[in-house]
């Protein structure tokens, strides 16, 4: 073998070792019965494409449709199988609902678009439709149907015309083709993780829409939970889904303004609204999706490149122009550590040596002694809830409490409070910072950065 083939194959083997165990890992989904072929998908969407667009009232804001269309085609380059005709459509609509017909048309209302907390969730729901489209589950339905009043159907066989006669099968709602089993949305959970992922969105993001979409008004959600019954178990089956992938992707996208714009467009708002915080100062920009490297001496991380680092002996703030209000965090994260009661004892576990700390207290016993002390010079400080989500950090077990306190911006701010015990018994802490009213626009953001630490030792 020459050098030149020699270097070629080592190359090649060395793309497919980054590359086969995300692939291998990952649910692989099997075709299902079907009486029509691809292109009969496509035709039969034609024809429910036109008729939805000739009762569907389509939103004309120029630029929530350039945005969504954006959107759509950047996770719709993920999906696996045959390369739809996608189009991304939004409905000028109150009513939370979005839905995809064969072949590749898919819609969301308004009131969707306007109820998205954040862009990843957003983005959880198209991925959701693609998936439907992927996996065919319209043509299915529509088969199912059909094959019970015409048992003798042969696959690829079938007129689409004469069957949607047959069926009376026109645009609506509550069509055939719109109604999915728990199987289906199940499967469309499962391999729209897979496109949230690929799309390096984090893939947990979709099934907290659906859990934000229930707890939204009745009337408004009646339609959504027609088309997309409740699955049982959706959090963990698709946390598990993005454990077999590998994790979380290290460069998540987060958080985008145009979202944020685009909702202030369609609820009539100004373009430019002036965001000032209750001390009168401008409130700073939303956290910016790219991602850049921090090196600490302890530990590497990514945040926002919009956002900037300071270092202060072992405090690491990190945190936009504007965050800091008469002195104090307001916009933010801070990281430090912290020295549990007890954890110099020596000799009291065998996995501890001469010089080294003792492992002796745990995690939760640590973070209690943090809150205790934080209390101290924060007096108005309070535990909202503890997250009993598993979490880890660089493969630790780690805890989450949210919390409440006085904001130097006026107010009460939301803090997200992240610790991780190391073996040399310091509990390292991440406290993301944010007033109440933006809090929900920066989490996502604050668990990016936690997800993203890799300790130096």
């Amino acid at each position: 073998m020459s050098l030149r083939t020699k270097s070629a194959v080592t190359f090649l083997a060395a793309i497919l070792m980054l590359v086969l165990p995300v692939l291998a890992d990952r649910t692989v989904f099997r075709t299902a019965w079907n009486l029509f072929t691809v292109q009969q998908d496509i035709e039969m969407g034609r024809t429910l494409t036109d008729e939805a667009d000739s009762s569907l009232s389509p939103v004309s804001d120029e630029m929530a449709n350039t945005y969504i269309d954006a959107l759509g085609h950047q996770l719709s380059v993920h999906a696996p199988g045959y390369k739809y005709p996608y189009q991304f459509k939004i409905v000028n609509e109150q009513t939370i609902n979005a839905f995809a017909l064969p072949g590749g048309s898919i819609y969301v209302t308004r009131g969707l678009v306007e109820a998205a907390p954040t862009e990843p969730q957003l983005a959880g729901v198209i991925a959701h439709e693609i998936a439907h489209v992927v996996l065919r589950h319209g043509t299915q339905q529509v088969s199912r149907a059909y094959s019970a009043q015409a048992s003798n159907s042969t696959p690829g066989r079938v007129s689409v015309s004469a069957v949607m006669s047959d069926l009376d099968l026109y645009f609506d709602p509550n069509s055939i083709a719109l109604k999915y089993s728990a199987e289906q949305e199940r499967q469309a959970d499962l391999m729209g993780a897979q496109i949230l992922y690929d799309s390096q969105f984090d893939p947990g993001q979709m099934p907290l829409f659906f859990q934000t979409v229930q707890q939204k008004s009745g009337s408004l959600t009646t339609d959504f939970f027609n088309s997309h019954p409740t699955s049982a178990n959706r959090v963990a089956r698709v946390r598990r889904e993005a454990d077999s992938m590998g994790g979380m992707p290290r460069n998540l996208r987060g958080d985008s303004p145009d979202l944020h714009t685009v909702q202030s467009h369609l609820r009539g708002e100004s373009t430019e609204p002036v965001n000032r915080d209750r001390t009168g100062t401008n409130a700073p920009d939303l956290p910016s999706t790219r991602m850049v490297a921090y090196s600490g001496r302890d530990f590497d991380l990514r945040y926002p490149e919009n956002w900037r680092v300071s270092e202060d002996g072992d405090v690491v703030s990190i945190a936009p122009t504007e965050g800091m209000v008469s002195g104090d965090l307001a916009y933010g994260m801070r990281i430090a550590t912290f020295d549990p009661q007890g954890s110099t004892l020596y000799g009291q576990t065998p996995l501890v040596g001469p010089g080294e700390r003792s492992g002796r207290t745990t995690l939760s016993r640590a973070t209690d002694q943090l809150l205790d002390e934080l209390r101290r010079s924060n007096p108005n400080m309070r535990v909202v809830r503890t997250d009993d989500r598993s979490r880890r950090i660089d493969g630790q077990s780690a805890m989450a409490i949210e919390l409440t306190n006085d904001s130097p911006a006026g107010g009460r701010e939301s803090d997200l409070l992240v610790s991780v015990l190391r073996p040399d018994g310091l509990l390292y802490y991440f406290v993301g910072v944010a007033p109440e009213r933006d809090f929900s626009r920066y989490k996502p953001t604050f668990d990016q950065i936690v997800a993203s630490v890799r300790f130096n030792n």
